[in-house]
């Protein structure tokens, strides 16, 4: 079963234990992905994960996540590129190349950056519930269509339909951030 982020946060608050086995379920493998890409090595990749969620136990009741997914992202991101930085012998840092921080080469950029994902997330939580999971599922944990239908058990075409109906919404706010910004 796939469980939203506010389902698996509310689940996570009311029961750490519980919160968490769900949450490693749902987002482990999404989550090695991203940090194999840093790292180029499964293993250490599987540890910063099991790192990043256990962190994230121990801090149960301290920790305010509004887009998990995000949070868990950019966690396994920092602890990737520390884990780098303490050992070279890993990957040479001219040749990381991550979608979040192509081009954040300083801070101002790094700031206004930090500020589009926000609004990015902020965005796709406004999508209606199955649409928003159907988005997430594709994008986020890179599973086909066909997968995506499989997974809810609807059809393929249901899966476009959701997934042309996301897009249209987010190319709107996106346009809307950027008339925002121009002024």
């Amino acid at each position: 079963m796939v469980y939203t982020d506010a389902e698996l946060l509310k689940v996570f608050v009311d029961d750490s234990s519980k919160g968490i086995e769900l949450i490693f379920k749902q987002y482990y493998e999404v989550l090695c992905r991203t940090a194999v890409r840093i790292t180029k090595e499964q293993n250490l990749a599987e540890d910063i994960v099991q790192e990043v969620l256990y962190e994230l136990y121990k801090k149960s009741d301290k920790v305010k996540i509004e887009s998990l997914i995000g949070y868990l992202k950019r966690s396994v991101y920092n602890r990737s590129l520390n884990k780098i930085k303490s050992n070279r012998d890993f990957v040479d840092a001219d040749e990381i190349s991550y979608e979040l921080t192509d081009n954040a080469s300083s801070s101002h950029e790094a700031m206004e950056y930090q500020e589009l994902e926000e609004f990015i997330s902020a965005s796709i939580d406004k999508l209606p519930e199955k649409c928003r999971l159907v988005f997430v599922l594709n994008r986020f944990e890179q599973f086909s269509y066909k997968e995506v239908a499989q997974k809810l058990d609807i059809s393929v075409k249901t899966v476009e339909n959701q997934m042309s109906k996301a897009l249209k919404f987010l190319r709107g706010e996106m346009a809307l951030y950027k008339s925002i910004e121009s002024k």
